[in-house]
């Protein structure tokens, strides 16, 4: 059956391809990536279970959705639950190579963001009872940590497209801002045909505003998956935190100062229109590519674009701020700041933990 919807749906993509010269582009990456799935899901390539159950945080468009602030909310409730947590992650550009690297004991940071990648390094600082570990083969951390702590629940981190491992509960992030990312490359940045929300148990829409209505992009996703439950996430930007600093200050401590905005992030709009809505002055904004790595040269552009703006004060991301050194913008000051997610249903977000909670008390 699944392969017969294989092979129609390569027909349909291929007659759509006439109309447009990139769209054969389009329709191998979309074939690729669809006999991949297959592969998964009829057995030919095999996948891992764990032990405790895994709960996979994805999405389908290249660049910034909120995964990572997603992990970490909910991830939060698990911990006030009382699970115990850890999260899985595969260490993006972080240059360890080897087995599995402990990022957080649950009590301190192990690692390096040069070791084991930013975003690891964020999530370890905004879970401090979480054990985090990263792997490029997440199974074999999820094992690791399972012999080394009690584990009730991982969280898999990126995890939408890691079919080598078994998930429990499969979330998939949409930014509703940019659902869909212009389709599949060249043109768009999807990872994989639309046509994969069918994988997933409930959708997480982030960026959302209160009071405003979803429906049209909810029914275009139950076109894929008629019924799956979808969660809304608002963002906030919560508080600050000085670069070399642990302590939180409050977002209204730049309210009267106009500062310089920079960041290595996949979705630049976003965070000036996080920064707007804090009420924060951006008279000037760099950005760099994704996950960049800041070198000499970087802190001298910087230096030199605030000497431009007039500005004396700097605001970044909390996963830049882990790459940073604070003595290279003295005597100025760099703050970064901290993203925190809402949902709004949370009786649906509960009935969905509560149902792993469940499978980990067994």
């Amino acid at each position: 059956m699944q392969g017969w919807r294989l092979i129609s749906t390569w027909r349909l993509d291929i007659h759509r391809s006439r109309m447009d010269p990139l769209s054969p582009i389009a329709v191998l990456y979309g074939a690729v990536v669809r006999l991949r799935g297959w592969a998964y899901a009829a057995g030919v390539f095999p996948s891992t279970k764990l032990q405790a159950p895994v709960i996979s945080v994805g999405n389908l468009a290249m660049g910034g959705t909120g995964k990572t602030p997603t992990t970490i909310a909910l991830a939060k409730r698990l911990l006030d639950s009382g699970c115990r947590v850890a999260i899985l992650s595969r260490g993006y550009m972080g240059k360890h190579r080897d087995g599995p690297l402990l990022v957080s004991d649950g009590q301190r940071i192990c690692a390096t963001a040069s070791e084991a990648g930013d975003e690891p390094l964020v999530i370890a600082r905004n879970l401090p009872r979480a054990v985090v570990a990263v792997c490029k083969q997440r199974a074999k951390a999820g094992a690791w940590l399972e012999q080394h702590f009690k584990v009730d629940v991982h969280l898999l981190d990126d995890g939408f497209q890691h079919l080598q491992l078994h998930r429990d509960l499969n979330l998939l992030v949409i930014d509703a801002t940019d659902p869909f990312a212009g389709g599949l490359p060249p043109r768009g940045r999807l990872r994989e045909p639309l046509d994969a929300i069918s994988r997933a148990d409930a959708v997480v829409l982030t960026r959302t505003e209160a009071g405003q209505s979803y429906t049209g992009l909810v029914g275009a996703i139950h076109r894929y998956k008629p019924g799956i439950p979808c969660l809304r996430v608002r963002q906030k930007l919560a508080s600050l935190r000085r670069l070399g600093e642990d302590e939180d200050l409050p977002m209204d401590l730049l309210h009267s100062l106009p500062v310089m905005a920079f960041a290595g992030i996949g979705n630049p709009p976003q965070f000036l229109a996080a920064l707007r809505e804090a009420r924060i002055d951006v008279a000037k904004s760099v950005f760099f590519p994704d996950h960049h790595p800041y070198r000499a040269q970087d802190y001298r552009r910087l230096e030199q674009e605030c000497e431009k703006a007039k500005v004396n004060t700097l605001i970044t991301t909390e996963k830049d701020a882990e790459k940073l050194s604070a003595p290279q913008f003295e005597p100025r000051a760099v703050f970064a700041a901290r993203v925190a997610f809402e949902f709004d249903d949370v009786t649906e977000l509960s009935r969905l933990l509560s149902q792993l909670v469940e499978v980990a008390a067994r």
